[in-house]
């Protein structure tokens, strides 16, 4: 776990834990799909199963967009994607031009 400064504990962004998180739901199903379980746990595993699957999701939406804007950022950069002037015969110059 990463520190602060002042020598505190930063909990890890779920991003790092997305992994972790993918290998207990697959776990979970394991334990399920074997029916050793008594109802009871069986439905508290359910129910963590769906609590991590809809973490899971809120995490590959957070990258989508974090993607989406990087792009987004490069491309609407200065106005457009010419950002380097390659464009226009301005690239005549580069040696594999």
């Amino acid at each position: 776990m990463a520190e602060h400064s002042d020598g505190a504990a930063v909990p890890p962004h779920p991003i790092d834990l997305f992994e972790e998180m993918v290998s207990e739901v697959e776990s979970i199903v394991q334990r399920l799909e074997a029916g050793d379980l008594p109802l009871a746990e069986a439905i508290r595993e359910y129910q963590r199963g769906i609590e991590l699957i809809r973490r899971c999701n809120e995490v590959l939406d957070q990258a989508e967009l974090q993607i989406s804007q990087l792009r987004t950022g490069f491309v609407g950069y200065e106005g457009s994607a010419n950002t380097f002037g390659f464009l226009n015969g301005e690239d005549e110059d580069l040696p594999f031009s």
